[in-house]
This record gives structure tokens, sequence and C-alpha cells, in this order.
């Protein structure tokens, strides 16, 4: 409760509702390939459901800023999460064939507003120091709900069947609860008054605009880019339990421990060592973590069949890196948009995130159908040109001893 007190409503009421949805929802999208896959679904059909899902998600992520600013962060929030999570769990229940995954997955697309309202409602309100905070309390409650997934070690079908279920009448709960407990931001009421005659189309012209002017900024391009590209690998990471599975030859019980071994290390990792650690600023935390996740892809592909003390040891390493990526990336990125643009600018992040990752449901399908290992071969790929990529982030204490130097001409 300490690291609540000094935060505004909205993150501390969105924060202490948020294991109502993490519970049920970490353990359901872990296990939503195998899910799929009991039910009779290809690897292909997995792949092309999770295409279709992202290319509607990229046509609702391009009016996601727009919406938000026309209907406010609180009340988007709650139609989409009713849309995207609520409907779509019930739907997922009683899933026996590849059209109900694909309504259900159709549904879930709309999130993309989600994305974009609730993200802007935590933070809107909140200081630019203490946002990193709220991203990382918020992302390690979710990690956190995964020491709950053996309980679907007994039977993946009808245990996910009951949890998305009784997940969906949760949820819900949660989305009315949450409404009624947060507050409109300063900025959304502001741009609601603003917005309110205006076009979603002309909005998402004037969004898109603001986004193409970003390239040329030195600051913002390169955490733009880390944010596409580490969005990418996590939806190529899609087949990985699947992998565990089939190829590593890992038992049911062995697998449903996975997520307990991420949960535990992001909650040593944030609540013990972060807090002991020299502070440091955002990008060089980004740095570290990007490196820190090649080595976990380069252990990845080393991992013997079969051999638990191995992909335990891989895991902690992937847990720490992309909890400490995400954390610090998607604070960083807040922090470098305008007060007044961050749901245009971060919409059409988002858009363009969504862009790239639509191939990669269909394009995941095949490779992991044609050789497994290439598949996260790729992966790899990608966080070596992070790395790269990380080079190009400007050095906060050069910037600021730039501006120190200009204002004392």
């Amino acid at each position: 409760m300490k690291l609540l007190q000094d935060l505004p409503r909205n993150p501390r009421y969105s924060i202490l509702l948020e294991p109502v949805w993490a519970i049920p929802g970490t353990i359901v999208l872990f296990y939503a390939p195998l899910y799929m896959k009991e039910a009779g679904l290809s690897d292909i059909e997995i792949g092309l459901i999770n295409s279709v899902n992202l290319y509607f998600a990229f046509i609702f992520q391009l009016f996601a800023g727009s919406i938000t600013n026309k209907l406010g962060r609180k009340r988007t929030t709650l139609i989409f999460d009713l849309v995207a999570w609520s409907i779509p769990m019930f739907i997922w229940a009683f899933s026996h064939n590849f059209w109900l995954f694909l309504i259900a997955y159709l549904l879930n697309a709309t999130s993309k507003f989600v994305t974009v309202s609730f993200n802007c409602l935590i933070i809107e309100d909140v200081e630019e120091h203490k946002r990193s905070r709220v991203f990382g309390i918020l992302n390690m409650i979710i990690t956190a709900a995964g020491v709950l997934t053996p309980i679907a070690d007994f039977g993946i079908v009808p245990t996910l069947a009951s949890i998305y279920f009784v997940g969906g009448i949760l949820m819900t709960a949660m989305f009315f609860i949450r409404n009624r407990y947060t507050d409109e931001t300063e900025v959304g009421k502001e741009l609601m008054g603003m917005h309110s005659q205006t076009r979603v189309l002309h909005s998402l012209a004037s969004s898109l605009r603001l986004f193409g002017r970003s390239f040329y900024k030195r600051r913002l391009f390169p955490i733009i880019l880390i944010t596409v590209l580490s969005n990418l690998i996590l939806q190529l990471n899609f087949f990985q339990v699947i992998f565990f599975k089939e190829q590593l030859k890992f038992d049911d019980r062995v697998i449903s421990f996975i997520p307990v071994v991420t949960a535990l290390t992001v909650m040593l990792l944030y609540l013990v060592i972060i807090p002991r650690l020299k502070k440091r600023s955002e990008e060089k935390y980004i740095g570290f973590s990007i490196i820190l996740s090649t080595i976990g892809a380069v252990l990845f592909l080393l991992i013997p069949v079969g051999n638990i003390a191995m992909l335990f040891l891989t895991l902690i390493v992937l847990a720490a890196g992309n909890f400490i990526l995400q954390t610090y990336r998607d604070s960083l990125l807040m922090n470098r948009l305008g007060t007044h643009e961050k749901a245009d600018m971060f919409s059409a992040v988002q858009t363009v995130m969504t862009l790239t990752a639509i191939p990669s449901g269909y394009l995941t399908g095949l490779l992991y159908h044609h050789h497994p290992v290439l598949l996260f071969s790729v992966i790899l790929a990608l966080y070596v040109i992070l790395m790269v990529i990380m080079l190009f982030l400007p050095d906060p204490q050069k910037h600021t001893q730039v501006i120190e130097t200009y204002k004392n001409m």
C-alpha cells in the first residue's frame, strides 16, 4: 500500500483492481494456443486467427486516439473493455471450432481502443518521475498472476473453459467498479471539449501527421522503433508454449509452472533488487534489458530436450529482461510525448506496432510448421537489431548538460 500512497486516484484504484483482470487473463492468454490445439485447430488455423485478429486490431487502432479524445478516457475504457473482454471470454468458454474462436478474437481486437484510453487514464495526472512506478506495478501484477497457472494442471480444456466463464463474470464486475472509482483526466476533459464537434476521420489525419513528424525527432524515433520491434517479438512468441510441449518434450505439469517462475522472478526483481540499485535513467534500464533479453534468446535456442534446469534458467533471464524493457520503455515513451498529444501519438505508435505485427500471426504459424527452431532464431535476430537501435538512444545526461549550457549563455 505504501507504493500507492502518493499516487492520484486513477492509477491507485486501477492498480488495486488489476488483479481481478490479471488472474484469469494471464492464465487464459498463456494457455490459449494449447486450448485451441486441444479443440482441434491446426498450426496454420491458429496462425490465421492470430493474423486476422491483428489485422482488425490495426483497423481499430487507427481510430483509437480520435475516439479516446472524443468520448474521453474513462468512457472509452469501459465500453471497449466490455466488448473486447467480457463478451469474448464467454464465447471462448464454449468455443470448439475455428469460427467461434475467430469471432471471439475479432471482438478482442477492439482492445486496441483500451490500450490508448487506459494508458492515458492512469498516467496523465501522474508526475513524470512516478510513471515508471505505475507501469512497473501493473506489469508486476499481471506477471505475478502466473503463480496460479498450475491450477490448469487438471486438464487444459475443462479447466480453461471454466476459467474463461468465471473470468468473464469477474472482469465485467471489475470494469464497472473501476469506472465508478476513476475520474476523467484533466487533459481528457479539455480534449473532449475540443473534439466534441470534430469528425473522427479528421482527428485520425491529424494524429497520423503528428506521428509522421516524430520520425524527425532524434529523442523520440529510437524509442518508437524499440517499442514497435519489442511488440513484434511478443507476437512471434505466440507458439512458445507449444514449442515447450512438442519439441522440448516437457509435460503439462512442467509447463504449468513456467508462468510461476516468471512471476517469482518479476516480483523479486521489482520488490527487492531494483529498489537497491543505483538510480539510473530510463534509457540505461532499457539498454540493460535489451542485452539481458538477447542473452535469454540465445539460451532459449540451447535448451536441451527435457532439461528443466536449463528451461527455468532461460525463463528467469527472459522474464527479467522483458519486465524491465516493458516497464521503462512505456514510461519513457509516454514522457516523450506532448501533454495534449498523448492519445493521438500513442494511438499512432500502436497503429504502426499492429501494422508490423499483422503478418506475424500467419508467418509465425508457417515458420513453426516448417521448422520450429527457425521461428525462435528470427526472434534472436530481432533482439540483435534492438541492440543496434539502443546505441542511438540519446544520453539524457548529455541532453541535460546541453540545456544547462544554453541557459547559462
